[in-house]
């Protein structure tokens, strides 16, 4: 028992670099944890702006997602000036080499543009005059996304779940321009 004590805490001396990763990891993943459970997206995503991590957006993405899509059942949902915040993010995990980045990213988008897909619509209808009930969030987000159209139609053109999930989003935007 006790070489195998003196043996982890040799492999813990080796490995002071990764468990200092490990451990900043699950602290910003906690941290993140509580925002998510207090239901304060506003401040989940300052808090992710904040720590500019992009592996712990990715990890956190798929949530925002999926609150996304069950909006309308919950009291406070994702707002749009909450992914109007995400889109320069997203844009940037868009140009990632790891697939995950690039196909989690495109999942928030086509969540993005489905939840608001008759407002966005609207928009090329009303390019000057925004109606009363509307947004101000909208406007930017809706030239947000037409700039994303070029980089999503190049990701199309990829091969496997990038290229399928980035041609159903290129399609989408091409509807709404």
């Amino acid at each position: 028992m006790a070489s195998h004590q003196t043996r982890c805490e040799q492999i813990m001396k080796e490995h002071q670099v990764v468990m200092s990763v490990l451990q900043t990891r699950a602290m910003r993943i906690n941290a993140a944890l509580t925002f998510w459970k207090s239901k304060d997206f506003t401040q989940l995503i300052s808090y992710l702006l904040r720590t500019n991590d992009d592996s712990l957006f990715v990890d956190i993405l798929p949530f925002l997602t999926k609150s996304l899509t069950e909006n309308e059942k919950q009291k406070q949902p994702v707002t749009l000036g909450v992914c109007l915040e995400l889109l320069p993010i997203l844009e940037r995990l868009l140009t990632k080499k790891y697939e995950e980045y690039v196909v989690v990213s495109l999942d928030l988008i086509r969540t993005m543009i489905k939840t608001w897909y008759r407002e966005l619509c609207n928009m090329k209808q009303h390019e000057n005059n925004l109606p009363l009930n509307s947004s101000l969030s909208l406007p930017p987000i809706y030239v947000k996304l037409m700039s994303l159209n070029d980089l999503v139609e190049r990701l199309s053109k990829k091969s496997g779940t990038t290229a399928t999930k980035a041609k159903v989003v290129h399609e989408i935007l091409n509807q709404l321009k």
